[in-house]
Order: C-alpha cells, then sequence, then structure tokens
C-alpha cells in the first residue's frame, strides 16, 4: 500500500485505513472474548473450522525442510531493516533536490506512516492468525473426554503405585535402548519424525479428537538458542509446525515431539499436550519413543511425590529407581546446568505469563498436571 500526498485530500478514506488494523484486532479479542463464555463453541470450532489450518498450512510447510517460522522471522527483520535503510536514504535524496521546504517535510511523514500502517496490519494478522489457530483451542475440550476418562482426587498410595508402575515398565525397556561408552541414552534418529507422526495418527485411531494430519516436526538451525532459552520445543501457530530442540539430550526428544503434535492437532494446554505424547509415545512401535514417554512421565510423578511424602520416603521411592533412568536423569541435569542464566530466567518468565494470559493460572506449573491425567488414565 503506497501512500501520497493526494491521500491527504480524501480524509475519509486515510481515516478507513488506519481503522482496518484496530479492527482486526479487535475481532480477534472478541473471538478470545467469546470461546470461554459459550462452552460449545470451541469444540466445535477445533473439530469443524480448526483443521484447515493444518491441512493448508501445516502442508505447506511440510514440504519445505527448514523451519517456515524461522524463515519468516529472518525475512521480517529483512523487511524492516530494508524498510528503515530507504526511509532514510529517500530522505536524504529529497533533501538534495531542489522542492520547497515543506514538501520535503511531507515526504518523510508520508514514509513513517506507510511503514507504520505496514506495522500495524501485519501485527492485527499475526494476532488473529494466532487467535484462529491457538488462542479459541485453549477453550476446547480435554483429550481426557476422548479417551473416555474421569477426573477425580487423588491418594498419595494412588501415586507411588502410579511410581511403581512406571519404574517396572523402565526396567523393562532399560534393556531394549542403545547406550553410549557412558551407560547413557542414544537416541536413533533415522526416522524419528516419521514414527512420531506415525504414533500421533494410531492415537487419533484409538480414541479420535487429533485430526487426520501432522505436519513433519523441526529442529530449528538456531536450537543452541533454545538451549539458551530453556525451550525443549514450540509450536509455531502461524506456520502450523511443531518445533523440537535437537540440541537437548535424546531422552526427551521423542516426547518433545509428540508434545508439539498435540499443539498443531489443536490441543494447546500444556498437560493436555503432555498427556497425548504420553499415550502416542508409550504406545509407539518404536522402543525409543516408549522410553521417553516412561522417562518423562517419571519425571513429573517424581516432583509430585518430593512434596506429597516425607524426606525418608521420598529417598526410599528415588532408590526404587532403575540405574539406566537415573544415570539418563543426571545427564540432562548436566546439560541443562550450561544454560542456567538471566536468558533462561527470562524465558521462563515470559513463557509463564503467556500461560496465564491464555486460561492457564497455574503459568509453567501446568505441564506438571499431567500426573493427574495420568492418574485418571491408569485408575480407569
Amino acid at each position: 500500500m503506497r501512500y501520497s500526498l493526494q491521500d491527504d485530500k480524501k480524509p475519509g478514506r486515510t481515516a478507513l485505513v488506519w481503522l482496518g488494523a484496530p479492527g482486526i484486532f479487535l475481532f480477534g479479542l472478541l473471538l478470545l472474548f467469546l470461546a470461554p463464555l459459550f462452552p460449545r463453541f470451541a469444540p466445535w470450532y477445533a473439530a469443524r473450522i480448526f483443521p484447515i489450518f493444518p491441512h493448508t498450512i501445516g502442508r505447506f510447510w511440510s514440504l519445505i525442510p527448514l523451519s517456515g517460522f524461522e524463515i519468516l522471522a529472518a525475512a521480517i527483520v529483512v523487511y524492516v531493516l530494508v524498510g528503515i535503510v530507504r526511509t532514510i536514504v529517500g530522505h536524504v535524496k529529497s533533501r538534495k533536490r531542489s522542492f520547497i521546504y515543506w514538501h520535503e517535510e511531507k515526504s518523510i511523514a508520508s514514509r513513517i506512516r506507510t511503514m507504520a500502517l505496514r506495522l500495524l496490519y501485519s501485527l492485527a494478522a499475526l494476532f488473529l492468525m494466532f487467535v484462529l489457530t491457538a488462542g479459541i483451542n485453549y477453550n476446547r475440550e480435554s483429550f481426557a473426554y476422548h479417551v473416555g476418562i474421569s477426573m477425580g482426587d487423588s491418594t498419595v498410595y494412588e501415586l507411588e503405585q502410579l511410581y511403581i508402575l512406571l519404574v517396572a515398565r523402565a526396567e523393562v525397556l532399560a534393556y531394549e535402548i542403545e547406550t553410549d561408552e557412558y551407560g547413557r541414552f542414544v537416541l536413533r534418529r533415522d526416522g524419528i519424525h516419521g514414527y512420531a507422526r506415525l504414533a500421533m495418527h494410531e492415537l487419533n485411531s484409538l480414541y479420535g479428537g487429533l485430526g487426520t494430519y501432522f505436519p513433519r516436526a523441526k529442529s530449528p538451525v538456531l536450537s543452541r538458542a533454545l538451549s539458551h532459552l530453556n525451550i525443549g520445543g514450540f509450536f509455531s501457530p502461524w506456520t502450523m509446525e511443531a518445533h523440537y530442540n535437537g540440541d537437548m539430550p535424546g531422552q526427551s526428544i521423542p516426547f518433545v515431539i509428540n508434545h508439539e503434535l498435540a499443539h498443531a492437532a489443536g490441543h494447546m494446554r500444556e498437560e493436555e499436550a503432555n498427556f497425548i505424547a504420553y499415550l502416542a509415545s508409550r504406545n509407539s512401535g518404536h522402543v525409543d519413543f516408549q522410553y521417553s514417554a516412561v522417562y518423562v512421565a517419571i519425571s513429573y510423578v517424581l516432583s509430585d511425590l518430593r512434596r506429597a511424602v516425607n524426606p525418608e520416603r521420598y529417598l526410599e521411592l528415588l532408590a526404587m529407581l532403575p540405574a539406566q533412568l537415573a544415570r539418563d536423569f543426571d545427564a540432562a541435569r548436566e546439560f541443562w546446568q550450561n544454560f542456567q542464566g538471566r536468558a533462561a530466567d527470562a524465558s521462563s518468565r515470559a513463557n509463564d505469563a503467556y500461560l496465564r494470559i491464555n486460561r492457564q493460572p497455574d503459568g509453567v506449573l501446568s505441564y506438571g498436571h499431567v500426573v493427574e491425567l495420568l492418574l485418571a488414565y491408569y485408575r480407569n
């Protein structure tokens, strides 16, 4: 859209142009406001409208091996920098021409208005896209509904029994995985993206509620930057892509991939995505996915046990942990300790604020609520 001196002579048209971006933004806010007020709207939207996005945008970006999110982010930065340079250069050139002074003022002002207008429309479009692909889905039905389980209060005894069950499974899987010379888990990455998508397809065939298309998960080029931010993975609602940190220890990667694919399937709440990732990974035909499911589930259960039992009992339960898991927990702890600092703290606070804004009042603690879903699942 070009802005010229002639536009200043049409105040009505100019006003409409400037009101367009706020209108888009307000429409997105209206959808976010109405979604929790009408309980049937978000489930209907998730089932009828939302699938359009993974089947179109998701399919398109899956054809490209690189992260579309990274490509678009880089393009936006370049566009803004080029726009700033062009504005400065154009202003400098205009001052060298033999125009009267007021015309020079109009020239630089029009360029600034044009950039501001484009920025407003871009931000409004990005916000609306977020609402349509993610925001509304924070209000959809729980995946527990599709599995057919009901939530209820749990006892410490049930929590301990869940831990014992997971430990027993981990002991079996420890003999089937590959390890390095230090006895630590080694992820077999060949075909991992195909196994992840297959696991999600099989889970959808079993329970429904996940859709019929899952994009190819991607490890960003800047995965080391994700490590500094303590991010294991993220979902891009603008490109419908599931991203995972390929730099982190392999025992978490299969679970994280399926977690982000759960977001791509429209389940935005973190405990829901964790629950879906656990079921999909546990039922996978690939042992690395099965081990990853147990590994992550035990980490969350241990966190709950630390708060639920006295220190002596906790040490007794911790002593039951298979040696393989103990080594892999130590490896993960060593890895993430290398990236603690201000960037990681800021990232955690930002994620916490984002989740609270999106109807998850416990913020980053929401991830751990997967234990409640696991207890309900095994109880039923």
